[in-house]
């Protein structure tokens, strides 16, 4: 699982999903920031604020990409939105579900 972080650098501007910060990385956790993509790309930096999370379907996405890396079921979430925080990236949290 250490690897993911690294490989998660490698496809998220590959597939033009915006770009990546890792901030953190165990083999419980990864938590990062992302940049540009689209559900906010073109809404930051408006004026138009959001009371919840925005970005589900990056948080979806980030799951479903972790989890055919590492074979292992994982729960991804939004636990700051730029559209919140007014600054130019969300941040995402990945868990690893423990047996």
């Amino acid at each position: 699982m250490k690897d993911i972080p690294e490989e998660l650098k490698s496809i998220i501007p590959k597939y033009n999903i915006g770009d990546i910060i890792i901030t953190e990385s165990t083999n419980e956790i990864i938590t990062l920031k992302l940049k540009g993509h689209s559900s906010s790309k073109d809404l930051i930096g408006k004026g138009i604020k959001s009371e919840g999370n925005f970005c589900s379907f990056e948080a979806g996405m980030l799951a479903g990409i972790v989890e055919r890396m590492s074979n292992a079921h994982c729960f991804a979430q939004e636990v700051n939105c730029g559209l919140q925080t007014q600054e130019d990236a969300c941040e995402f949290m990945i868990v690893f579900q423990k047996d």
